[in-house]
């Protein structure tokens, strides 16, 4: 039996060298074999990836209109059974702000005539965001469906036209008040002009293009003191930004 001398220190000088050599070619082979079963493992993970977004991307095409985050197909079924026609010569109408005071009015006005409604609101907080979730659940009593969405995505505004072929669209929304503007003068130009210019876009390439009915205000006629006030009244002095962005949609919308 060899010492521990020897096995360590051979005496044969290549002896050690060969068995060396010997050891590292196993533990490349092993290593090699290991790197292999690992490249395979990586192309096998990559392929399965590669399937399932194939897959994914299959099942989102039939999907097109809307993204989970705003429900799907449920919600494309929701929106079709609002806009619902159930009149001869009946209307399909889009009410921007339905969760204002006038907007659920008019909508469900619209709706007990038997025109189709689709309501469209963002919900900020100007004012009692309560009050307008509550209109919001009295009119989806009555079959309304208020979708919540700010009119700046015009991405959400195609796919609204995309579900349904609105006839006419009642654009009410806007950023009331008159001292808030001294607050917060951006929101104002966001949603009173911003908002208008995207939503007169989309109806302008939408295909029939709707009728629009816009809503002004009497804030207008600024600095005019002929009392009552009349369409032939100056409205070139507003008092506020919010009678001076009333008055640019007024502009925008006759160009």
């Amino acid at each position: 039996m060899p010492s521990l001398e020897d096995a360590l220190f051979p005496s044969t000088p290549g002896k050690f060298k060969i068995e060396r050599s010997h050891n590292m070619n196993r533990q490349f082979q092993r290593c090699f074999a290991s790197t292999s079963t690992m490249f395979l493992w990586a192309l096998f993970l990559i392929a399965l990836t590669a399937s399932y977004l194939s897959f994914q991307s299959f099942v989102d095409s039939g999907n097109r209109y809307f993204t989970a985050s705003w429900g799907g197909i449920q919600l494309e079924k929701q929106i079709r059974s609002s806009a619902q026609i159930h009149r001869p010569g009946g209307m399909s109408v889009l009410v921007t702000g339905a969760a204002g005071f006038v907007g659920s009015h008019v909508s469900l006005a619209l709706k007990k005539r038997g025109d189709g409604v689709v309501g469209l609101d963002n919900f900020n907080n100007y004012y009692d965001p309560s009050l307008k979730k509550a209109r919001q659940s009295m009119l989806d009593r009555q079959g309304i469906l208020v979708v919540e969405g700010d009119l700046n995505d015009a991405g959400l505004l195609a796919n609204l036209f995309d579900v349904v072929a609105f006839t006419h669209v009642l654009h009410l929304a806007a950023q009331a008040g008159v001292r808030y503007a001294m607050e917060n003068p951006n929101s104002y130009v966001h949603s009173n002009i911003a908002a208008l210019v995207t939503l007169l876009e989309i109806c302008k390439s939408a295909d029939p293009q709707p009728a629009v009915v816009w809503a002004s205000s009497s804030s207008v006629y600024g600095l005019n003191e002929h009392v009552p006030f009349s369409e032939s009244d100056r409205t070139d002095r507003p008092a506020s930004l919010y009678a001076a962005t009333k008055k640019a949609g007024e502009e925008i919308t006759h160009s």
